[in-house]
């Protein structure tokens, strides 16, 4: 009967490690799904900062060579 005590003590301990690491395992992944975002985010932005600058720019020269044109002509 003790011996029955322990194999199923030893069993329920073996149930909860594993849930633990299971638990674990998803708290890994949910993490990993966060920094995957946060790395498309990064890239979109690394990609759309540089041509909202341009497109600034862009338009700055042309309204210069539009008001240019009309001062001098």
């Amino acid at each position: 009967m003790a011996e029955q005590n322990e194999q199923q003590t030893a069993t329920d301990r073996m149930h909860a490690e594993v849930s633990r690491i299971f638990a674990e395992i998803a708290r890994m992944n949910a993490e990993q799904n966060k920094l995957h975002a946060e790395s498309l985010k990064i890239t979109c932005e690394t990609f759309w900062y540089p041509v909202a600058i341009a497109t600034g720019f862009y338009a700055a020269v042309g309204t210069v060579i539009v008001v240019a044109q009309k001062l001098f002509s």
